[in-house]
C-alpha cells in the first residue's frame, strides 16, 4: 500500500511455529492461510531447527507463481538450558549451539551477521503450573536488534485461569489489551542509547487439545493471523527478487521503520506518523536534526484515542483521526493508539537529535 508520503506499507505476521517444532501444520500449509488473508510476509521461527530453510521453503508464495504475493522468511527460536531467554534469530544458515548462555548466543548471532529479536521478554504467569513463563532475564547483553513488545500468546496466557479457561479458548482474541507498561518502559530506555526495533508477535502454534469428547485447536493460525500484526514501511516497493526483498525487510526492521497493530480492533493499514521540517518529511524510525520548526503528525485510519509519547511520557493526546504537535525539544517520540480502551497501534520512535 502506498500513501501520500510516497511510502509503501507491508503487513505481515511474526513468530510462527510449524510442524518443524511444536506447531501443527507445515510451512506451505500455514502460508496458504496467510495468502488468503492477504498478508505480505510471514516470519517462521521454529525451536532450534532450520529444517525448512534447508529444504528451500523460503521465498515468495505461491511457489508455482511468477507473481508471488506472500514472502516467507525462515529463522528459528533459541533458548538457554533453563528454557528461558527465548531469542528469535534470522539470517543465519545454521543454528548456534544450544549449550551457550543467553549473552553468548546473542553475541554469536551478531558476530555471524544474524538479526535477533528478544521474544516475550516480560512474561509473568503463575496461575496454571503446567504453563510456566519464559521471560528474558539476560538484560546485561546489548547485542540484540529488537524486542517483541507485544506477544499475543503471552498476554493470553497471563490472563488464563482455571475458572476462565473455556471462555478464553473460544474467544482468544477478545482478551488482548496492549503491551505491558513494563516492557514499553524498558524499550524506551534502550532507545535512549541506540535503535532497538519493537515488533509484535503472535507466537502461533495452533495447539490441538481435548475437552471431553471434543478436540479443539487453541488459536488456529487463521485466528492468530487476525490479531497482532507487524507493519513495515519502505521507501521503495518490495523487489520481486526474494533475496533483495528479504534484505529490504530487514533493513527496515533495523531502521525501526515499523509499527504494530491488533487487527481485532480494526485494520490499521494507512496509519501514519511522521515529522515535517520545512519541506522535508521523516518517517517512523528516522532521525531528525533538532530545529525550532519541527512538527509531528499522526493520522489514524479511524477515530481513536491517540497518545504521543516522548521518552515514556505523554506529551499530547487527542480523540480523533489526527494529531499534530510542535516539537519543543530533543527526544524519542512514538505513538500509541487505543480503541474502546484497548491497544490498537504502537509505533516505533522518531528521534529528534
Amino acid at each position: 500500500m502506498k500513501n501520500f508520503l510516497n511510502l509503501h506499507e507491508y503487513v505481515g505476521v511474526m513468530h510462527i511455529h510449524s510442524k518443524d517444532s511444536d506447531g501443527s501444520r507445515s510451512i506451505p500449509e500455514i502460508t496458504k492461510i496467510g495468502e488468503k488473508l492477504g498478508l505480505d510476509f510471514l516470519f517462521f521461527t521454529d525451536h532450534m531447527t532450520l529444517k525448512s530453510y534447508h529444504l528451500g521453503l523460503e521465498g515468495w508464495y505461491p511457489k508455482d507463481s511468477s507473481n508471488g504475493k506472500t514472502l516467507v522468511v525462515i529463522g528459528y527460536e533459541i533458548n538457554d538450558q533453563d528454557n528461558k531467554n527465548h531469542y528469535l534469530v534470522f539470517n543465519l544458515k545454521d543454528i548456534v549451539s544450544g549449550e551457550l548462555k543467553a549473552k553468548e548466543y546473542v553475541k554469536e548471532v551478531k558476530n555471524q551477521g544474524g538479526f535477533g529479536i528478544i521474544a516475550h521478554p516480560d512474561e509473568i504467569r503463575k496461575t496454571i503450573q503446567r504453563f510456566p513463563s519464559y521471560p528474558w532475564t539476560s538484560w546485561e547483553t546489548e547485542d540484540f536488534n529488537g524486542i517483541e513488545i507485544w506477544n499475543q500468546m503471552s498476554e493470553w496466557m497471563e490472563k488464563l485461569t482455571k475458572i476462565n479457561q473455556l471462555k478464553m479458548i473460544f474467544s482468544p482474541r477478545r482478551s488482548l489489551e496492549s503491551p505491558t507498561p513494563r516492557i514499553l518502559s524498558k524499550w524506551d530506555g534502550f532507545n535512549k542509547k541506540r535503535k532497538v526495533v519493537g515488533v509484535g508477535g503472535v507466537d502461533a502454534h495452533a495447539y490441538p487439545i481435548d475437552i471431553g469428547p471434543l478436540r479443539v485447536t487453541i488459536f488456529p493460525y487463521k485466528v492468530q493471523f487476525k490479531s497482532i500484526r507487524t507493519h513495515i514501511i519502505l521507501e521503495k516497493r518490495l523487489s520481486s527478487d526474494f533475496f533483495q526483498a528479504k534484505g529490504q525487510l530487514f533493513s527496515a526492521l533495523e531502521g525501526c521503520n515499523v509499527f504494530s497493530s491488533n487487527y481485532r480492533w480494526g485494520d490499521a493499514k494507512g496509519f501514519m506518523f511522521y515529522a515535517k521540517l520545512k519541506d522535508k518529511i521523516y518517517k517512523i524510525g528516522d532521525e531528525v536534526p533538532f530545529e525550532d520548526e519541527i512538527n509531528l503528525w499522526v493520522k489514524a485510519p479511524n477515530v481513536a484515542h491517540i497518545k504521543l509519547i516522548s521518552d515514556g511520557n505523554i506529551v499530547a493526546e487527542k480523540i480523533g483521526e489526527n494529531l499534530s504537535y510542535r516539537v519543543e525539544g530533543r527526544g524519542n517520540y512514538r505513538v500509541e493508539v487505543f480503541r474502546n480502551g484497548r491497544g490498537w497501534i504502537f509505533s516505533n520512535h522518531i528521534r529528534i537529535v
